[in-house]
């Protein structure tokens, strides 16, 4: 059975508060021990590709953090039209919407960059200013309120991930799914349409693909 971590409390768990009820990653809090299972994803991740065929539920890989990893990889094959960006070197955000499930999983990810970007991570617990992000996830826990999301990102260029069952039918770009205990991703080409995000062939050719409006937009 795969272990969650539990979502940020305090500095010590990776996460910092900015005072305006956000959080960012903080990469003064990075242990020996993340570090060790964040080079194992990675090691893992350069032999598979796009993280294909990892076990979801593998003793040596924390879910969440192959989660993390997915997310990551995903800005790489993702291109986003200029406007979506203030300047030539602003940083690339990824945000948790509501309920993080990632424990400090996705503080491994400051200081990385995308194309030349800096990363950098920030946790919404009221999914306010989500229209500043360009990876948007949404945890289990948003299942009640994850359509009403949709309908204010839907033309935004937000790429929507979740590991919520149906997602990507719901109308989100991408649902992490598992298949035959394996996580994989399914991709909804309309919605990537229509928030005008451009996603690499290589990406699509990985996914499950869904080409369909979601009730959500």
């Amino acid at each position: 059975m795969v272990v969650l971590n539990p979502p940020p409390e305090a500095t010590a768990s990776g996460w910092r508060e900015t005072g305006d009820g956000e959080w960012i990653a903080d990469r003064r809090h990075r242990s020996v021990s993340s570090w060790r299972r964040w080079l194992a994803v990675v090691a893992k991740l350069l032999l598979s590709g796009l993280l294909l065929g990892l076990d979801a539920g593998a003793d040596e890989f924390d879910e969440y953090s192959v989660k993390a990893a997915y997310l990551y990889n995903f800005a790489k094959f993702v291109e986003w039209p200029s406007e979506a960006f203030a300047t030539a070197d602003a940083p690339l955000f990824i945000c948790i919407a509501g309920a993080n499930p990632f424990g400090n999983a996705l503080a491994l990810l400051a200081g990385k960059t995308v194309n030349n970007r800096p990363v950098e991570v920030r946790h919404n617990p009221a999914a306010t200013g989500l229209d500043q992000c360009h990876i948007v996830f949404m945890g289990r826990a948003e299942q009640g309120r994850f359509r009403a999301l949709l309908a204010k990102l839907g033309r935004l260029p937000i790429l929507t991930v979740s590991d919520i069952g149906d997602f990507a039918q719901a109308g989100g770009i991408i649902g992490l799914v598992e298949v035959d205990q394996r996580i994989r991703f399914a991709i909804n080409l309309a919605a990537t349409r229509q928030a005008g995000l451009k996603l690499s062939s290589q990406l699509l050719k990985l996914a499950i693909i869904v080409d369909q409006g979601g009730g959500g937009n």
